[in-house]
């Protein structure tokens, strides 16, 4: 395991046995990175893991605040009881039909970039495929995913067709915990013209994200391209010091 998460998992569960308490500060940076005996880079990127996960909030000029609205955990599991939700269990509950349509399947070496967002290296495998998400038969979006082999080894084809977080809750029996995406919008290509019906003047709304598991271990790098009319977000946003 990466130093960086060993050191989440552990900042998290001082969080969450109240040893660091809600609205109170955690040690400064140096006096952590001499505990963990870690550089600023990797204490950085523990803490990162934290914010995402909704555990603590930093501000300039007032350092790393645990919130006082924490994600719960289980006392049995210690797991998170309030995971990402894809879309299939977002569409399904609410009475929708969701199905997918596959357009590549293959096992390759991420890019760089892929990797290190995936905290691996860019010579190990990945599952990669690319499929179009419908909701009530209208297309709502052209995912491409990449998972690393060696945490979902038994992946396959049909997998993919289906609800990807529910196959990692029944397989490795941990919850996608949290998630780090980026938006924005650009022109279509001729893809998406095709799948998502668009016309040529018209745009796709983009996310990229990558998420973790419980542990903080990332599993999943993923940018989906939605057709703009059927894009809905909804965040909480806080103001930091400045």
């Amino acid at each position: 395991m990466r130093r960086y998460i060993e050191i989440a998992n552990i900042i998290r569960e001082r969080i969450v046995n109240n040893v660091y308490a809600t609205g109170e500060k955690i040690p400064y940076g140096h006096q952590l990175c001499e505990e963990f005996s870690c550089s600023k880079i990797t204490l950085n990127n523990a803490l990162e893991i934290l914010v995402n996960e909704g555990f603590i909030t930093r501000q300039r000029g007032l350092g790393t605040v645990v919130k006082t609205a924490t994600p719960r955990y289980t006392h049995a599991e210690s797991n998170l009881v309030s995971p990402i939700l894809g879309v299939s269990t977002i569409n399904q509950t609410q009475g929708h039909n969701v199905r997918s349509h596959l357009l590549l399947f293959e096992i390759a070496n991420p890019s760089a970039e892929v990797a290190e967002m995936l905290a691996i290296q860019d010579d190990r495998f990945c599952w990669h495929f690319r499929r179009v998400r419908y909701v009530d038969d209208l297309p709502l979006s052209i995912e491409d995913t990449w998972l690393p082999v060696h945490i979902l080894p038994e992946f396959t084809r049909e997998n993919a067709l289906g609800s990807i977080y529910q196959y990692v809750e029944t397989t490795l029996r941990k919850i996608p915990a949290s998630s780090h995406t980026q938006f924005s919008s650009l022109p279509s290509d001729d893809e998406a013209q095709e799948w998502l019906e668009l016309q040529p003047n018209e745009p796709v709304s983009v996310t990229r994200s990558v998420t973790y598991l419980s542990d903080g271990q990332p599993f999943e790098f993923c940018t989906s391209r939605y057709h703009y009319q059927r894009f809905n977000y909804n965040s909480v946003v806080q103001r930091n010091g400045g």
